[in-house]
Order: C-alpha cells, then sequence, then structure tokens
C-alpha cells in the first residue's frame, strides 16, 4: 500500500482563507477497536492472569486431589465451590509476579492480533513495559522490605511496615516511569530524533492505578483483614484489567498538519 505522503502549503495564500486542518491519515491509524475486538483483547488479558493462579496452586500438596474428590464424590455445591476458589488464591509473590505477567503478556498478544501497522505494534510493546514495571517495581521493593524485617526479626512491627509500604509505592512509581522510558528509547527509539521519540511522562492519575499495589501488600504482609475480605482473588482481575490497557495501546496521534 502506498503511503500518503504529507504536503506542505506553496505560499500564505491558503492560510488568508482560513481553511481547516487536519491531522494526517491519523483518522486511519488511529481509529478504535470493534467491541467484537476489545472482547478478544480481553478475554486474552483475562485468561493469561487467571490460568498462571491456577497451576500455581494446582501444584499445592493436596489442592488438585481435594477438588477432583469433591467432583468424584458427589459433595455439596458448597465445598466443591470452595476447593475450586482456593484454585485462585494467592499467597506470595512469585504467585502475583506470574498473574502480573500473564495478564500483561495475555493483553499484548491479543492486541498484537489487531494492531494497524508497525507504530501500533510498537506502541503497545511500549506500554507492555510500562504497565509490567508500573505494576511490579512497587511490590518488589515491598517483598525485599518486609524480608529483611523478617531477618532481623522485626516484622511484627506496624510502623516500620507502613513506612516500607508507603515508600516502596512512591518510590517504585518514579523508578517505573524512568526505567520504562529509557528501556524504551533503548530499543525503540534509539536511532529517532528528540521530537520523535515518544516519551512518558508521569501523571497524577497514574497513582489510580496502584490500587493494586494496596492489595499486593495486604497480601504479601499477610495482614489479617486481607485474608478475611479475599482480597487476593482481586489481583487477577485488576492485572487482567491492565493487559487488556496493553491490548488498545496505539500509536498517539501526530500534531503535524498540513
Amino acid at each position: 500500500m502506498t503511503e500518503i505522503q504529507k504536503t506542505a502549503y506553496p505560499n500564505k495564500t491558503f492560510a488568508m482563507f482560513n481553511v481547516p486542518s487536519f491531522r494526517h491519515c491519523d483518522n486511519f491509524q488511529n481509529a478504535d477497536l470493534k467491541p467484537r475486538q476489545k472482547a478478544h483483547i480481553a478475554a486474552c488479558a483475562f485468561l493469561g492472569a487467571i490460568v498462571p493462579v491456577v497451576i500455581l496452586n494446582s501444584f499445592k500438596k493436596g489442592r488438585m486431589n481435594d477438588l477432583i474428590s469433591s467432583f468424584k464424590n458427589n459433595l455439596p455445591f458448597r465445598d466443591k465451590f470452595k476447593n475450586i476458589w482456593k484454585m485462585f488464591e494467592i499467597e506470595n509473590y512469585f504467585q502475583i509476579l506470574a498473574t502480573t505477567t500473564g495478564g500483561v503478556f495475555g493483553g499484548l498478544l491479543g492486541g498484537l492480533k489487531f494492531a494497524k501497522n508497525k507504530e501500533d505494534k510498537e506502541a503497545k510493546y511500549k506500554e507492555s513495559i510500562f504497565e509490567f514495571l508500573n505494576s511490579m517495581t512497587p511490590t518488589t521493593l515491598v517483598a525485599l522490605g518486609l524480608k529483611t524485617l523478617e531477618k532481623n526479626g522485626k516484622s511484627k512491627s506496624i510502623p516500620l511496615e507502613a513506612g516500607i509500604i508507603l515508600s516502596s509505592v512512591a518510590g517504585g512509581m518514579f523508578i517505573a516511569n524512568k526505567a520504562s522510558n529509557k528501556i524504551n528509547e533503548l530499543i525503540f527509539d534509539k536511532n529517532k530524533k528528540k521530537e520523535d521519540k515518544d516519551t512518558r511522562n508521569f501523571k497524577p492519575t497514574d497513582c489510580l492505578v496502584h490500587v493494586d499495589d494496596i492489595l499486593n501488600l495486604a497480601v504479601l504482609a499477610k495482614i489479617p483483614y486481607a485474608n478475611k475480605l479475599q482480597v487476593d482473588k482481586l489481583l487477577p482481575l485488576i492485572y487482567a484489567r491492565t493487559g487488556y490497557e496493553v491490548g488498545n495501546a496505539k500509536k498517539k496521534k501526530s500534531n503535524n498538519k498540513i
């Protein structure tokens, strides 16, 4: 397909008549996905986030046997549901890492299927790197901090745990933003001009995505209310949403006008 080339006004005559300007091919390159395509991306992200957790739980001693036994022995629905529900438990850092990776990767694969051009694919790759680091950096810092407290016999100190949580979330957001931009620059924007580089600046609204960190931290710190409220079961849904955002990422509209 022949690419349409940008044109410029030959002189200032056209400007005198206030001719409306329009974006060069952006309406085609950045057209919204159809509902069916969005549903496909959502399903890929959801399966990507759920399946790793189920697989990891199936290896826990007796868990899969209990599930199979509940159906073989025709136990009441309540017992069957209880054993099924256990397959979605998230109790440690590696399970969080698995569901995060799965959700982001699933959304990426689902979205690449509908990418319209190289630039849209690149946008999805960039977003996957950002979302993964944005999710896992604070969680990793918290896991390391809590492990340090445990080694020093201070794992029961609420003020210290709170300090680690707050500093890890704040520092993790900053590190993730800087690291993702640097990685994307080295991989995708190395040979681009400065004005063509797609740098993602940190925005206050980026803090909203760290609701998942609060749940992660509650799980890692083994806070009592987290178990009672079953908040760990919400994590795959949150990372499925993250994967969905990755799959829907697209090239930013150009500000160039003709």
